[in-house]
């Protein structure tokens, strides 16, 4: 009985809290491993652009390319202007 309480508050007092430390410490390398990958991102997507550059991500294709007739609008009727 007495080796079990030993060994539950070994547990509680020793295990537990090295293990939260190893698990914070864990954590803490993925996020600043993380955050600098990010920043080398950043930093190379800001090189390969200049500044005042303009990116066209769509170019819609041009009517010689397309095989439709432009749209008829209607006849013209030419008109003379009468001056009173």
């Amino acid at each position: 009985m007495l080796k079990l309480i030993a060994i539950i508050l070994v547990m509680i007092y020793v295990v537990i809290p090295l293990l939260r430390f190893l698990m914070k410490g864990y954590v803490i390398t993925q996020v600043h491993k993380k955050m600098s990958e990010q920043d080398i991102r950043s930093k190379q997507a800001s090189k390969a652009r200049k500044e005042g550059t303009i990116d066209v991500d769509f170019v819609p294709p041009s009517a010689s390319k397309t095989k439709t007739k432009p749209a008829d609008d209607g006849d013209y009727v030419p008109y003379e202007e009468i001056k009173n």
